[in-house]
């Protein structure tokens, strides 16, 4: 019997989260062959809130996952909740995504746990990538010197001339049927924030089939 291909445990995840919708800000050309790259070693990705750190977490899972290749996302924003001995046992997995590092920042009991993990799947080769809020080194010396030794990413927020290519990219990805003059209306009026536009978009997507109309500037009008 081959193995599941991600361990359950009872945080959610997108499973329509993909590497291949990320839209990968101006100097991380390398970011997706790493994540992708079983060699590569581990990840450590920092930066500020809606950058994208949770969703591509969730798509290494996602994409990289298969019969003979297990993988877990656990974001310790919500484990925190429960007892670090959460972690223990995992270095047995391929692949382990832990997401909000920070939130155990000054937390001995559950950086002691993270410690000791990445200690135990050193010594099994299992992957891990972490993401952490940019800045936040808040952290006891024994496992900042392990962080230190990670492949270190920053992703920065897309750039506002990079933000049209990014919504159209990401939208053809899902298939949304918005045109040019719409995203161009977003972005004046709204907000150029990636995250909030493509979950503005997502909503108004919805309006637009339950509506049976097609987006246009006064059906988005009806949402704003």
């Amino acid at each position: 019997m081959s193995k599941p291909k991600q361990l359950i445990f009872p945080f959610g995840i997108n499973k329509k989260s993909s590497i291949k919708k990320f839209f990968v800000p101006q100097g991380c050309d390398n970011l997706i062959a790493a994540i992708k790259d079983n060699r590569a070693g581990d990840i450590f990705l920092s930066g500020k809130r809606g950058v994208g750190k949770s969703y591509l977490l969730q798509a290494a899972c996602n994409d990289l996952s298969s019969p003979s290749f297990n993988t877990t996302y656990i974001p310790l924003s919500e484990a925190v909740k429960l007892r670090p001995e959460l972690l223990g046992g995992l270095e047995s997995l391929d692949l382990i995504c832990i997401d909000d590092l920070h939130t155990v920042a000054a937390n001995k009991e559950w950086e002691i746990a993270c410690f000791n993990l990445i200690n135990h799947c050193n010594e099994t080769g299992c992957r891990l990538i972490f993401s952490c809020l940019e800045n936040e080194e808040n952290f006891f010396p024994d496992l900042l010197s392990r962080i230190k030794k990670m492949t270190n990413y920053v992703l920065s927020p897309v750039q506002d001339k990079e933000l049209d290519a990014a919504i159209k990219a990401i939208t053809c990805d899902l298939r949304i049927p918005i045109e040019e003059k719409e995203i161009n209306y977003l972005l004046k009026t709204y907000t150029r924030d990636l995250a909030v536009l493509i979950e503005l978009i997502k909503k108004i997507d919805n309006h637009s089939m339950g509506s049976k109309r097609k987006i246009t500037i006064p059906l988005i009008k009806e949402l704003l």
